[in-house]
């Protein structure tokens, strides 16, 4: 286990609460291995998930940085094992108002699509150009 405070901690600790949330498993190698890619798998969901953290206890979080590539990369791994892609992106931020207990931010990024997906438009009420 890593030393409490590190990078490294929180983003175990944003690995472990988003499996716990979602039902899922840590991957064993948080996606560092070609056969194992994504950070958490979540099997009732259908769903590979990537996490991202920003802050520390020295050093809240004012941001964190969600850029296209990253999005590509675990759509590209989770449609190549007919999953639905995910990213949590997790801030410690305990002055914030958004904050859970544990003074994270977590905040899910989906395709809008794959939430809508297998609803009718009136449950989702879709907007649709003229």
């Amino acid at each position: 286990m890593a030393k409490s405070g590190t990078r490294k901690w929180f983003s175990r600790r944003q690995e472990d609460k988003v499996a716990k949330t979602y039902g899922g498993k840590v991957s064993p190698s948080s996606g560092g291995a070609i056969t194992d890619q994504g950070d958490v798998r979540m099997p009732v969901y259908n769903t590979l998930c990537e996490c991202k953290h920003a802050g520390t206890f020295t050093k809240p979080a004012k941001s964190i940085s969600l850029k296209l590539e990253d999005l590509e990369k675990i759509a590209d791994e989770a449609w190549n094992e007919s999953k639905e892609p995910m990213m949590v992106l997790s801030m410690y931020a305990p002055d914030s108002i958004l904050a859970d207990g544990d003074g994270e931010v977590n905040v899910s990024v989906r395709l809008m699509l794959d939430d809508v997906r297998g609803r009718t438009p009136a449950q989702t009420r879709l907007w649709s150009p003229s």
